[in-house]
């Protein structure tokens, strides 16, 4: 499945769009495609994988700032460089979301 792709209709969603409308959403409200009208969740298994591949690099702040302080920066531009340079990496790496469709929610009469 290709990513920030409507499965129904194969609408591919740009960057702007999906971190406009879906970035800050919760994992499991629906939304209508804007090509097909189809109800669409984010796949919640590939948000948590994104999840931890998103904040491994925070761990490694510190190591980065000490790489940026060897150019002579000084603390606060290098540890204000490194925390830009994660913020972007966590945002593109949550673009990479796949879209499934919800599933409808039968009752059954009784």
């Amino acid at each position: 499945m290709k990513v920030r792709t409507c499965p129904n209709c194969g609408y591919k969603y740009s960057f702007w769009l999906h971190l406009r409308k879906h970035f800050f959403t919760n994992v499991f409200s629906s939304w209508s495609c804007i090509n097909c009208n189809a109800d669409l969740i984010v796949d919640a298994k590939r948000r948590i994988l994104l999840l931890v591949i998103g904040i491994v690099p925070i761990a490694a702040l510190p190591i980065l700032v000490d790489f940026f302080m060897g150019y002579y920066l000084g603390r606060p531009i290098s540890w204000t460089l490194s925390v830009v340079l994660v913020i972007i990496w966590a945002t593109y790496i949550f673009s990479l979301d796949h879209f499934r469709l919800a599933e409808e929610k039968h009752v059954e009469e009784v």
